[in-house]
């Protein structure tokens, strides 16, 4: 029992008792730790504010529902979800060097307009002051601007509906003002975004529909020209029509040559036995025979006028399957084309409501305050991390110094076992109370085992 080599084993109570006893350590290491916190915090800790910009879609804004659905839009197209979304789209614009050149215009612009608080003033000047004094100076200044800007400011998916907008720089109101200058920068610049790309479809609607408006009036002015043609027979409107129109007219010349006939044959009866010069009067033989002599050569001239209408028809009948299909394209292009205008038309009407549903896409849920712009770690948090700290090293300490022993290895072990080397005893293993202890110290040549 009294062999030095046996180590004694350290109860919890002992332990306790060993930990009390080194109390000035654990609060000298609490107190360094502190200080050196409480020196960070005032130098080194970034002060954040945040705020957030809201998406409104069908789901939460009655006008965007509205919008969707006169306009047609696809719902997974309009509404916002995590991951490759619309506000995802957003959110990475507001990560490029454009949006941060566009917020560095907007900074002076917005902090000489006299609509910000006192403390944003402060923030602005302390920008100003810092950053700005120098910045058309050299472009590398401004680059180093634009990368600080980069790193203080952080844009992320919030929610399905929000995008939340965190600034952090080492001065509190210059935290309040940059955060509020990059929300309503972002804003504006996202409204303008999506009613740059509307415009791009206005524009190209706009020109489709002067474009059919221009054929139409073409086509029309073919189609009458095609119509109105001298000599054609187009305007009758059908070939039925047409054919009516031929038998009319063969009607018409059938009649004219019977009544020449039969006028004829009166003429020859009545000069059958008639002496030349009898009754020559107006009221005689010879009065009738005249008058049916005038009679007959008007109506030769109006069956030469009718034979020739029925010549000129068989002469355009001709032309007429090539001019009749000619007639049918073009009123089928002009249904094409007005098609066209009216889909257009209708289109355009939609793009105006969805212009106004993009007046209403983006609300700022509300703008950063003075109150809300808090340390990023504040003192509470760093004093119990000191006083962790202080513990575990503390602990580290006093478990080095006093009960850690590189010697000596202890092992549990519910049997008594002896180790043989070349049957004798290993030096090297001692039993003790039915433990097993490893000496790892190289024994003396005289040195015996004890077992007890």
């Amino acid at each position: 029992m009294n062999d030095p080599h046996l180590e004694p084993e350290l109860s919890v109570g002992e332990i306790l008792k060993l930990y009390l006893s080194h109390w000035r350590m654990f609060a000298v290491f609490t107190a360094v730790l502190f200080t050196l916190s409480v020196i960070v915090y005032v130098v080194k800790i970034p002060y954040v504010a945040t705020t957030s910009i809201i998406f409104n879609d069908s789901q939460n804004s009655a006008v965007q529902a509205f919008s969707t659905q006169f306009f047609g839009l696809n719902k997974s197209l309009q509404e916002s979800k995590k991951g490759s979304s619309l506000l995802s789209k957003h959110i990475e614009y507001l990560k490029t060097r454009e949006f941060f050149e566009a917020v560095l215009a907007k900074i002076p612009e917005r902090g000489e307009s006299g609509q910000i608080s006192l403390e944003e003033r402060k923030g602005f000047e302390t920008f100003r002051d810092k950053y700005l004094a120098e910045i058309d100076s050299a472009p590398e200044n401004k680059i180093a601007v634009l990368q600080k800007l980069d790193r203080w400011t952080k844009a992320q998916l919030d929610s399905d509906f929000e995008i939340k907008i965190v600034a952090a720089t080492p001065d509190r109101a210059m935290s309040l003002f940059l955060v509020n200058t990059v929300v309503q920068t972002a804003d504006a610049l996202l409204r303008q975004r999506e009613l740059d790309e509307i415009g791009r479809v206005e524009k190209f609607m706009a020109e489709q529909k002067k474009d059919a408006d221009e054929k139409l009036v073409t086509i029309g002015k073919e189609l009458a020209e095609l119509q109105n043609r001298d000599k054609s027979m187009l305007p009758l409107g059908s070939k039925d029509k047409i054919g009516d129109y031929v038998s009319e007219l063969l009607v018409r010349s059938n009649e004219l040559k019977l009544k020449i006939s039969q006028n004829s044959k009166m003429i020859s009866y009545l000069n059958k036995d008639r002496t030349p010069g009898a009754d020559n009067s107006m009221y005689g033989v010879g009065g009738q025979i005249e008058n049916l002599k005038n009679q007959n050569d008007i109506l030769k001239d109006q069956l030469s006028q009718v034979q020739a209408s029925i010549e000129s028809l068989k002469a355009e009948s001709r032309e007429l399957p090539f001019q009749a299909q000619m007639a049918e394209d073009l009123k089928k292009k002009s249904e094409l084309e007005f098609n066209r205008y009216k889909e257009v038309s209708s289109a355009l009407a939609k793009l105006e409501s969805l212009k106004l549903s993009i007046g209403r896409r983006f609300d700022i849920l509300e703008s950063a305050r003075w109150e809300t712009t808090v340390p990023q770690i504040g003192l509470v948090a760093l004093a119990l991390l000191s006083i962790l700290i202080s513990q575990f090293v503390g602990s580290l300490i006093i478990y080095f110094r006093y009960l850690w022993n590189p010697n000596v290895v202890t092992a549990e072990a519910t049997r008594n076992l002896v180790v043989w080397d070349g049957h004798s005893l290993d030096p090297r293993v001692i039993i003790e109370n039915s433990k097993i202890k490893l000496n790892l110290k190289q024994p003396d040549k005289d040195e015996t085992v004890n077992v007890i």
